[in-house]
């Protein structure tokens, strides 16, 4: 019987300073739905270096004019892999909130923590 491996990849809305509950769960679900394609950015990167793993910390901004992500950099960067590293800010750079929130939001702590676990 062999043993699948399973990659655990955790994203958490970090604070959004300034942003009313609606807001938040809804930069909270657009950080949760870039999950696929972070974990797709992890996968390509293991074919290179299998021994990839720790966190990304991010740090970000919503345009308050028209919702898109950007500002993005990493506070944390333990893969420390420039190719892993492009492919993620591209994937936060893709969200975009379906309404403008009318002012700038600032997210100071994603975390995204990349590891291989035994399902």
């Amino acid at each position: 019987m062999s043993k699948h491996l399973a990659l655990s990849l955790v994203i958490v809305a970090g604070c959004a300073t300034g942003a009313d509950p609606k807001i938040r769960n809804e930069i909270g679900a657009k950080l949760a739905s870039a999950q696929t394609p972070i974990q797709a950015c992890y996968q390509k990167s293991l074919f290179t270096n299998r021994k990839l793993r720790g966190m990304y910390v991010a740090q970000l901004a919503v345009n308050a004019d028209s919702g898109q992500f950007g500002e993005i950099s990493l506070r944390r960067d333990e893969p420390a892999d420039p190719v892993l590293r492009y492919c993620v800010i591209q994937e936060l750079a893709k969200l975009k909130l379906d309404k403008p929130p009318g002012k700038r939001i600032e997210l100071d702590s994603v975390p995204i923590k990349f590891e291989w676990a035994n399902p």
